[in-house]
């Protein structure tokens, strides 16, 4: 069982514990392994694409606890987020591998409030606390409810905000040669 949402990229959104799965970084290789196989068969079970523009998924997956309540009444909830590093091969188990993001994931939060805002778990203007597998949060809101895409391909949406904070891992530079084909 598992939801797909939209946050900027398809999720699919999976209950760790309904897998067998801990979110711990010492789990960090079975949840790659089993986070890349779900999104796989998510993606060839249930494909969908979005309503304006060109982009099938589902394309990257979230792992989460339950949600409890913080001592403040705001919801929580723990996350892994599974990003691919190559194609997945079912006939091929040593591609059945993946990255971690060490942050809760921007769109990953938008996707898991969205998804939660669909159930009635979460409301508009409600704070949200996503927590990352290494323990780093980000803060998000639901700010109001829209629609997005027309006719046969209209949903109903919701527009996210988020805040939390980030480091500078690299700095690099580009060029682009003008001859460059």
């Amino acid at each position: 069982k598992l939801d797909i949402a939209c946050g900027g990229m398809h999720y699919a959104i999976v209950q760790a514990q309904a897998v067998g799965l801990t979110l711990e970084p010492a789990h960090g290789k079975e949840i790659c392994r089993r986070g890349e196989m779900i999104k796989v068969a998510a993606r060839e079970q249930h494909p969908v694409s979005h309503p304006e523009l060109d982009y099938p998924g589902c394309d990257i997956l979230v792992f989460r606890e339950p949600t409890r309540r913080l001592p403040d009444g705001r919801p929580h909830a723990r996350n892994c987020v599974v990003m691919s590093n190559n194609e997945l091969d079912w006939a091929r188990p040593e591609t059945w591998t993946g990255m971690i993001d060490r942050s809760p994931c921007g769109t990953g939060t938008c996707a898991v409030m969205a998804a939660m805002h669909a159930r009635g778990e979460l409301r508009l203007g409600e704070e949200f606390v996503h927590e990352s597998i290494v323990g780093s949060r980000f803060v998000g809101r639901l700010l109001e409810e829209v629609t997005v895409g027309e006719g046969e391909e209209k949903v109903d949406a919701v527009v996210p905000t988020i805040s939390g904070r980030a480091w500078i891992t690299q700095h690099c530079t580009v060029v682009v040669a003008p001859s460059d084909p």
